[in-house]
C-alpha cells in the first residue's frame, strides 16, 4: 500500500515537474513573442516590407526650349525602354538570368559585354543596366513575357527629347545624354541613377539642366516572393521641368543657316545692341542633335568627329581666331587716348613699312599703298601701314587696356557652357608664356588684330555693341528670363568714339570703303562696320615679289570677318560673321552679314521702329 502511494506520489511529482516546464516555455515563447510584436515590431515590419515593397524613381518629363515668339524648339515624346535591377537578382540566378536575355532578345554588344561583366559589388550607381531602349510594340510584349519569369526586369515608360530643328539649331540648344559615373557621384539627385535618366551635354540643355530636368517622384510597388510585380502601393508624382524661352528668333536662325551654307566653315551672331539678347547665333556646319537620343553607332559619331570643318565645336563662342582688322578700331582708340594721334592726323602709306631690315607690307603694297591718309580713311579702306605708324608709338599693354575694356580676352559671360576667352597680349604674357621678349615688330602685328591676338566672334559682337551704343556694357545672353547685370558705361572720350564711329560709316557708305559693295540701298537702314582678313600663315619676301601672296592649300586661305551694326543713325543690332579660310572680308564676309541684317529687319521688324 504504501509502495503504490510511494509511485503517486512520485507520478504526481512528474507530471507537475514536466507541467511546469511546459508553462516555462510557454512563458518563455510568449514573452518571444510579445518581445518581437511589440518592441521589435517596426525592425520586422520594415524588412518585411522590404522584401514586399520596391521604390522605383519616377523621372519627370524635361522642360521645352522655345525661341522668343514661343515656338518649339525641343521637346518629348513618349517611348518605352527596358531595364533590369540587379539588386533583384541573387549572384547564384544571375548565369542564368543573363543567358536567357541573350537568348531571347536581340541585344547590341555593348550591352552583352555589360551582362558578361557584372560588378562584384552592387550599388545605386551600378545596380541598374539599361538593355534596350525605344521599344517597339513586339519587343515590348516579349520584356513583358520575360518580365513574368526571371526577377529584376524594369519596363519603364518614359520620355525622350525631340529636337524640331537638330540641325540650325544644334549649336544653340545642344542635347543631352546618360549621366556619366562622374556625374552621378556629384550629385544627390537619386533619379539621375535610373538608366533612362538624361541631363544637358552641351549649349542650353546643360546650361539650365537643373531648371529644365525638373523634380523626380517616387513610386512604391508590391512583389511577390520571387520579386515579380503585383500592385502599385502609391505614387508620388514628378514635377515636370521648366520651359526655358531663347532670345533667338528661330526664322532668323534657319535663314542664317541656309545663308552659312555656302561655305565650308563659318559663323554668325546677332546681338542687341543695348540689351545683349543674342537673335541668332548659327555655327556652320552643324549636326543633327537628335542622334544622341538613342545609341550612337561608334562609326556614325567617329564620322562627325573626323570632319575637318569641326561640326561638334559652336564657333562663334569656342572658335578663336586672328581678328585682323577689325581690331584696328582698339588700336585708334589706344592712339587717340594717349594723345599721339587726332583726326587730322596723317601717315603717307607706300604700301609697306620698314622696321629694321624687315618690311611689313598694307594688303594695297601692289599699288603703292594708300598714300597720305587720315585716320577716318585709315579705317574705310583698311590701311595697315596707317596704324603699323601708330603702333610704333604705343606699347603693347596701352592695347591691351583698350581691348580689355571693350571685352577683349575674356569670357563675354554668355549663359552657354565652353566659351574660350581669346588673348589679349602684354609684354610679360610673352615673358611667361614664350620665354622670349617682346619686340617692336610684335606691337605692329598686334596693332592689325595679327600675332599672337585671338578672339571669338562674339567678342568680336560685344566689342562692336560697346562702339556704338554709347559705351554701355553688355553680356550676351540666351535666356529671355536673363537681365542686364552691369549698368556701368566705359570712360572713352565720346569725340573719339564719333571718329571711329565715322570711319565704320565710310567702310561701307562711300565708294572708298573696302565694303561699298555690299551697302544697302536704303536710307533708313543702312549699315556699317569693319572688314578684317586674318591671316593664318606668314608670307615671306621671296613670295611676295614672285606675287604667291594667297595659298591655293585651303587651311593656309585667309580667315574673312566682317563686324557691323544698323542701322548707321539708330544702331539697334550688331553683327559678327567669320567664315574660316574664306579669303577677304569684303568679298566673302560683308555681302553675308548685309543679307543677315536685311533678314533681321524683315522678321524683327519692331526691333527697328
Amino acid at each position: 500500500m504504501s509502495n503504490r502511494r510511494e509511485d503517486r506520489r512520485v507520478f504526481i511529482s512528474r507530471i507537475a515537474l514536466f507541467s511546469l516546464m511546459q508553462l516555462g516555455l510557454g512563458l518563455l515563447v510568449v514573452a518571444r513573442l510579445a518581445y518581437l510584436q511589440i518592441y521589435q515590431s517596426s525592425k520586422y515590419t520594415l524588412l518585411s516590407d522590404r522584401n514586399r515593397i520596391v521604390t522605383r524613381q519616377i523621372l519627370p518629363c524635361r522642360g521645352r526650349i522655345l525661341d522668343a515668339a514661343g515656338k518649339v524648339l525641343a521637346t518629348n515624346q513618349r517611348t518605352y525602354s527596358v531595364v533590369l535591377d540587379l539588386c533583384e537578382i541573387s549572384k547564384e540566378k544571375r548565369s542564368e538570368t543573363i543567358s536567357y536575355l541573350i537568348a531571347n532578345h536581340d541585344l547590341k554588344d555593348d550591352v552583352i559585354n555589360r551582362l558578361n561583366n557584372l560588378p562584384s559589388i552592387v550599388t545605386n550607381i551600378n545596380r541598374y543596366i539599361l538593355l534596350q531602349d525605344d521599344l517597339s510594340w513586339r519587343e515590348l510584349s516579349q520584356y513583358y513575357i520575360t518580365s513574368s519569369k526571371i526577377p529584376g526586369i524594369v519596363i519603364e515608360r518614359h520620355t525622350t527629347r525631340q529636337y524640331m530643328f537638330p540641325v540650325e539649331c544644334s549649336h544653340t540648344i545642344g542635347y543631352t545624354g546618360a549621366p556619366t559615373y562622374d556625374d552621378l557621384a556629384n550629385s544627390d539627385n537619386r533619379a539621375l541613377s535610373v538608366p533612362t535618366a538624361r541631363i544637358g551635354k552641351t549649349c542650353i540643355e546643360k546650361q539650365y539642366n537643373d531648371e529644365l530636368f525638373g523634380k523626380s517622384g517616387i513610386k512604391h510597388i508590391e512583389v511577390n516572393s520571387r520579386r515579380q510585380f503585383v500592385r502599385n502601393i502609391n505614387e508620388i508624382d514628378a514635377v515636370p521641368g521648366k520651359d526655358v524661352e531663347l532670345t533667338i528668333n528661330l526664322d532668323l536662325q534657319l535663314e542664317v543657316y541656309q545663308l552659312l551654307k555656302q561655305h565650308e566653315s563659318a559663323s554668325c551672331v546677332v546681338i542687341d545692341v543695348d540689351t545683349g539678347a543674342v537673335l541668332a547665333m548659327v555655327s556652320y556646319p552643324g549636326y543633327d542633335i537628335n542622334i544622341f537620343k538613342r545609341r550612337i553607332a561608334k562609326e556614325e559619331l567617329q564620322q562627325i568627329y573626323e570632319n575637318p570643318y569641326n561640326p561638334m565645336i559652336n564657333k562663334v563662342i569656342s572658335g578663336q581666331y586672328p581678328p585682323g582688322s577689325v581690331f584696328k578700331m582698339i588700336t585708334a582708340l589706344a592712339a587717340l587716348k594717349k594723345g599721339i594721334i587726332d583726326k587730322n592726323t596723317r601717315f603717307n602709306c607706300t604700301g609697306c613699312y620698314n622696321l629694321g631690315k624687315r618690311k611689313f607690307h598694307c594688303w594695297k603694297w601692289k599699288s603703292g599703298g594708300h598714300g597720305l591718309i587720315n585716320l577716318e580713311d585709315a579705317i574705310a579702306k583698311s590701311c595697315d601701314v596707317y596704324f603699323y605708324n601708330i603702333a610704333k608709338m604705343l606699347s603693347p599693354d596701352e592695347i591691351a587696356e583698350v581691348a580689355r575694356d571693350f571685352g577683349l580676352g575674356a569670357i563675354t559671360g554668355i549663359d552657354m557652357p565652353n566659351e574660350k576667352p581669346g588673348l589679349i597680349p602684354t609684354k610679360s604674357w610673352k615673358k611667361s608664356k614664350k620665354h622670349r621678349t617682346w619686340t617692336t615688330g610684335d606691337t605692329l602685328n598686334m596693332a592689325i588684330g595679327q600675332g599672337f591676338v585671338l578672339a571669338t566672334p562674339l567678342q568680336l559682337a560685344q566689342m562692336m555693341a560697346m562702339l556704338v551704343n554709347g559705351q554701355k556694357r553688355i553680356t550676351p545672353h540666351m535666356n529671355k528670363a536673363c537681365k542686364q547685370r552691369d549698368f556701368s558705361h566705359l570712360k572713352y572720350d565720346s569725340r573719339h568714339i564719333q571718329l571711329i564711329f565715322d570711319g565704320m560709316n565710310a567702310v561701307v557708305n562711300t565708294w572708298y570703303g573696302t565694303a561699298h559693295n555690299s551697302a544697302i540701298d536704303d536710307d533708313e537702314f543702312m549699315f556699317g562696320g569693319k572688314t578684317g582678313s586674318s591671316q593664318v600663315f606668314h608670307i615671306t619676301e621671296t613670295q611676295r615679289r614672285a606675287g604667291k601672296t594667297t595659298s591655293n592649300d585651303y587651311c593656309k586661305k585667309e580667315h574673312a570677318v566682317f563686324v557691323g551694326y544698323a542701322p548707321v543713325d539708330n544702331p539697334k543690332v550688331v553683327i559678327s560673321v567669320l567664315v574660316e579660310h574664306g579669303g577677304g572680308g569684303a568679298q566673302t564676309a560683308a555681302p553675308l552679314a548685309r543679307d543677315v541684317l536685311i533678314a533681321t529687319k524683315r522678321y524683327m521688324p519692331e526691333l527697328f521702329k
